[in-house]
């Protein structure tokens, strides 16, 4: 891929790594602070709303909360990764589909020859002639 001067897609592409911990010593390899944060999520998640189903269950299955805290996790971390909805990763798509409903859809915006209308204002003006 041609570098471009203004493409900030490359930039997106890997994002912000954590590798150093500081006075706790370096991790083996550098992991994505987008992973940590979803792995967290996700966990945080589990450990709140289904908590109690997660024990009630563990009573049959021993191996089931760490199936739970860990594999659901883990594999929603590694299924965000592979999905990449226009070419984008999975956070950065959601982030731009937040702004884009925020910016536009609410505000019922559109666009005719490079300027920005309300849509309330654009109806009135529309007028057909034969």
């Amino acid at each position: 891929m041609k570098w471009e001067p203004y493409n900030y897609s490359a930039a997106f592409k890997e994002p912000y790594r954590i590798q150093d911990l500081g006075n706790l010593g370096r991790l083996p390899a550098p992991i994505a602070a987008a992973n940590i944060g979803s792995f967290l999520l996700i966990l945080g998640l589990m450990w709140v709303v289904f908590r109690e189903m997660i024990q009630g269950i563990s009573e049959t299955l021993p191996f089931f909360p760490a199936l739970c805290y860990i594999g659901i996790p883990a594999g929603s971390v590694l299924l965000m990764n592979k999905v990449q909805p226009d070419g984008k990763k999975i956070y950065y798509y959601i982030f731009d589909l937040i702004v884009y409903i925020v910016t536009i859809q609410l505000r019922d915006i559109v666009f005719y020859n490079g300027k920005s209308y309300e849509r309330s204002e654009i109806d009135g003006k529309i007028s057909f002639s034969n």
